[in-house]
């Protein structure tokens, strides 16, 4: 194994690529997470060596163009970043002191740090050994990183032991999961060595030509099974017993082949090297039993923390096993096992029936040599007391291993490492007498919510639910049990229980005084909406933004809530989530501003500029205050919910399409690192809809993005936003031409089983999106019945505040068109698609007046088929002219090829086959500057029926 890895290390070596190597270890009580990052810290340590300074300025440049603010949670995460960076603190302040980092984006972290160091001159290889130790966390960033599509040159090499059977299993998640996302492996079993390899190693060891080493080989290949550490360890005992020895006379190596023929040994080279050990004095022994304890890397100063007094002298230990091949000192003071199998042989010194016991003893002596400062070796100290938690009898050294286990479980949920946690936790719990509620009740509350967090974060879902109910049973009040009903809340939702999540959400808001209606009419619409344009009425932007800070623990409480259910109610209660908007922001007039306030402004905003009110200016301001506020507050976790509702939902009224694309992009990053995935996946959606429907963007650069953005949703967990994101590229996939499907590639189905999902489970929204894209689809390649078909069903599916995305303006403007388009054809039902075009126009005149840049050439446009409509052929004429004008200046490529075909059609009507040829011969070139090759192959036939 190490042989065929140093080749790859050599070969990438002089291809200039960076080596990212570490292993885990069975025993090692390290912190979770720590192996992968401490292998990030270290390449940062060898690119400072390896690399000119012309390379390492371009490093830096790139990352502070990467992380720009954020930055200085890179510095803290990786410290030896600074090395790249040795004038950092001059030029750019001290980023490492006092940053601020949610350790939820460790992950988002190391992928744009690997995204930035890697690249074609400069690959970079990960090489992880004994994966089947590695914790779940850190698999999971193995997971993100190996599939992050954006991470092209990176190869990892992992290594592990398919013995383990609960171990293998992880390793095996891992791959198929990496294989669920379309990256590729290669999977080599590595065995031992052949007789013919074997006797290659003798001669060279021993100096001897292979002939006259065969019979040695023969035998000793025989007894170790070829394993090349079992064979070198066979060698050294054959030493230590006489059987092998150098004969200064002949000099030259001789053996004894009878004695070693005769010699019986274990098959398992772990029990032959433990039989080795056995040989040893007591002190040497000791000093081994305790370093396997203490994990793969140790220190001499934690290693000392752990000696029984005068048990042995530590520097003579540590001397004497790097001489005997045991131990390799990597740094001062530092030291690692030469091999994980070492290691087990001197685990394997403490008998079976006596390691519960030594490892509570250990754990025992470091917690009461290390009491000062017990952080940095906390887990190694929590770890061995959990394996002899058996052995204790004293409730109070329980209650003690408790504490240290809840300590252990706070700080790994503060470094992200949910998996280990819940763990600690959960054996913190284990540990508590039944009348813990009454006697040790501070303790026992904590565990318990801390545990409910960790294991509703690792998606353990059934061990959550056997112990969420505790404390809403036994909590004193009804705010200890806030925490749990908070978890709660949130596992109802992630586990697509959307109304009984409000339900649940509903009844704590109106213990904590907020009570929400079960039922919302106009009547009650229309009078929560006097109520917060009343608390707004005499408060100007400067008194919103200088609002006092929340302080109320209940109204920070229901704001939390409210913020939870938002994104269910608008998936199916589309009439609460504008009632939860109103709330808040009163809340926040009336006792304060946090940092959920910034959210409810941005909301509000939204609501003001959807089709109930359409007031843009108000909508617009309240965007300015909810980024404003978000600045003051400092609130940097709220940028991708602030940025959805201000550029996703409001800006698009006022300003270019275009302008706010950068800031979706900012929100998915702002997102990705504070660990608000749900809408920095969000924040792609809105990027990707706009790019499509209003902007133009070549859709073929376009496709490739949403790949990556949907496996992004995916790796992030965020289904229900992956699936929009699917139904898009299926759309844009259509409209290139492309036999693929969307549904198929990425997850297994089709497009109608999307939509009976979203029925069953009243997924509106994502119903009302797939009925989106299927007019969308059937309007441009001239299938005018469909496209009426869908836009008859999806007006059934009423959305409460009608707040609207670009894509809905553009799907409105569709809907005029295939108005006008049915009103022309006399079927009886004229009046009716007459009115419904006309009010397509009023509405789209009214957006016009706010943008005129988004939305004169759609307003030409549907002035043109509305003139078509009536007869007025000059009028329709000049009014396609004008859009097709409109569109090209404002870079809608898209809608200049729209305008063009509509404007053939129409010419063809009157019989004008001249100009109706050149219409969908320019609207064809639109149409393949868009990378539009289904549209312009159906343009094509158009064409060929027609002329």
């Amino acid at each position: 194994k190490s042989s065929l890895v140093q080749s790859v290390v050599e070969y990438l070596d002089v291809a200039g690529a960076y080596m990212i190597q570490k292993k885990f270890d069975e025993i090692s009580q390290e912190r979770p997470m720590s192996v992968v990052i401490a292998a990030f810290d270290d390449l940062c340590h060898s690119m400072s060596k390896n690399n000119s300074p012309q390379e390492l300025h371009a490093i830096v440049v790139e990352l502070m163009q990467v992380f720009g603010a954020q930055l200085s949670a890179l510095v803290r995460l990786l410290p030896s970043v600074a090395m790249i960076m040795p004038n950092m603190n001059a030029q750019f302040g001290d980023y490492g002191q006092d940053a601020e980092i949610n350790m939820t984006s460790v992950y988002f972290i190391l992928q744009l740090f690997a995204r930035v160091i890697s690249s074609k001159l400069h690959p970079i290889m990960i090489f992880l050994d004994d994966l089947q130790w590695a914790d779940e966390t850190s698999l999971d960033v193995i997971r993100m990183i190996v599939t992050d599509p954006d991470i092209r040159y990176c190869l990892f090499i992992g290594v592990h032991r398919d013995n383990q059977s609960s171990s293998t299993n992880r390793v095996k998640k891992l791959l198929h999961g990496i294989q669920e996302q379309g990256v590729s492996f290669m999977a080599m079993r590595i065995g031992p060595i052949e007789k013919e390899n074997a006797n290659a190693l003798l001669s060279e060891t021993l100096c001897l030509p292979p002939r006259l080493c065969q019979s040695l080989s023969t035998i000793i290949h025989n007894k170790t099974g070829g394993i090349i550490l079992f064979v070198m360890n066979f060698l050294k005992s054959l030493n230590e017993e006489g059987l092998l020895w150098f004969d200064l006379s002949s000099r030259r190596w001789e053996f004894d082949m009878r004695g070693i023929e005769a010699k019986e040994i274990s098959d398992d080279v772990v029990e032959h090297i433990s039989d080795r050990m056995t040989r040893l004095s007591h002190g040497m022994q000791s000093g081994l039993k305790l370093s396997a304890c203490l994990g793969s890397r140790f220190d001499a100063e934690t290693l000392l923390k752990g000696i029984p007094q005068n048990d042995f002298d530590i520097d003579e230990f540590l001397r004497f096993s790097i001489e005997s091949g045991y131990l390799r000192e990597i740094s001062s003071g530092k030291f690692m096992w030469a091999h994980d199998q070492i290691q087990q042989a001197a685990y394997e010194l403490i008998p079976v029936t006596r390691r519960e016991a030594f490892h509570l003893l250990l754990g025992s002596r470091m917690f009461l040599s290390t009491l000062a400062e017990m952080d940095d070796v906390l887990f190694t100290i929590v770890g061995n007391m959990n394996i002899g938690i058996r052995l204790m009898k004293s409730q109070q050294q329980k209650l003690e291993v408790a504490r240290l286990n809840l300590r252990a479980g706070e700080m790994a949920i503060a470094s992200s490492s949910f998996n280990s946690a819940a763990e600690h936790l959960m054996i913190g719990i284990a540990l508590l007498p039944d009348d813990s509620w009454v006697e040790e009740y501070d303790l026992t509350i904590r565990l318990y919510d801390a545990a409910s967090e960790a294991n509703y974060v690792t998606g353990d879902f059934g061990t959550l639910a056997s112990i969420i109910q505790m404390p809403l049973l036994h909590a004193r009040c009804l705010e200890d049990k806030l925490c749990t009903y908070n978890v709660l809340v949130r596992y109802l939702i992630a586990s697509g229980q959307l109304r009984e999540g409000i339900s649940k959400s509903t009844n704590v808001l109106a213990q904590l005084g907020e009570t929400l209606p079960e039922h919302v009419d106009n009547t009650l619409y229309a009078e929560e909406v006097e109520l917060v344009k009343r608390s707004l009425m005499d408060l100007s932007e400067d008194d919103l933004l200088n609002l006092p800070l929340m302080t109320d623990e209940r109204k920070l409480a229901c704001m939390q809530f409210m913020n939870i259910v938002m994104s269910a109610a608008y998936c199916v209660e589309p009439l609460l989530s504008p009632i939860l908007v109103f709330r808040m922001v009163r809340l926040s007039i009336d006792h304060g501003v946090c940092n959920i306030s910034t959210f409810a402004f941005g909301l509000y905003g939204a609501w003001l500029v959807s089709a109930v009110n359409s007031d843009f200016e108000g909508g617009y301001r309240m965007g300015f205050l909810a980024i404003s506020l978000m600045n003051r507050l400092e609130a940097n976790e709220f940028i991708p919910r602030v940025y959805t509702s201000v550029y996703g939902f409001i800006n698009i009224w006022k300003e270019p399409f275009q302008a706010g694309q950068v800031k979706c992009l900012e929100g998915y990053d702002a997102g990705a690192m504070s660990g608000d995935t749900e809408f920095a996946v969000s924040c792609l959606f809105q990027y990707a809809s706009c790019a499509f429907h209003s902007c133009g963007e070549d859709i073929a650069m376009l496709e490739t993005s949403l790949r990556l953005y949907i496996r992004r949703a995916i790796q992030c967990k965020q289904e229900y936003s992956a699936k929009t994101l699917v139904v898009l590229h299926d759309l844009i996939l259509r409209f290139m031409g492309s036999k693929e499907i969307s549904y198929s590639i990425f997850f297994d189905t089709n497009e109608e089983a999307f939509y009976q999902e979203g029925l069953e489970k009243s997924l509106m929204s994502l119903c009302r999106y797939i009925l989106h894209k299927r007019k969308f689809l059937a309007f441009f390649n001239g299938d005018m019945d469909v496209s009426a078909e869908s836009f008859e069903i999806a007006s059934r599916y009423y959305t409460g505040t009608n707040a609207r995305l670009s894509h809905f303006a553009i799907s409105t403007v569709i809907d005029g068109l295939i108005a006008f388009f049915f009103a022309r054809k006399h079927q009886g039902n004229e009046n009716r698609w007459r009115k419904t075009g006309e009010a397509v126009v009023n509405l789209t005149r009214q957006w016009a007046t706010n943008s005129n840049w988004n939305f004169i050439n759609k307003l030409y446009l549907l002035e043109a088929e509305h003139f078509f409509l009536n007869n007025e052929d000059t009028k329709a004429t000049e009014k396609y002219k004008q859009s097709i004008k409109a569109a090209h200046d404002h870079h809608f490529i898209h809608e200049e090829g729209l305008a063009f075909e509509r404007a053939a059609w129409f010419h063809l009507h009157y019989g004008r086959h001249g100009e109706a040829l050149v219409s969908f011969t320019e609207s064809k070139k639109c149409y393949e500057k868009w990378g539009a090759h289904g549209l312009v192959n159906y343009i094509e036939r158009t064409i060929l029926n027609l002329f």
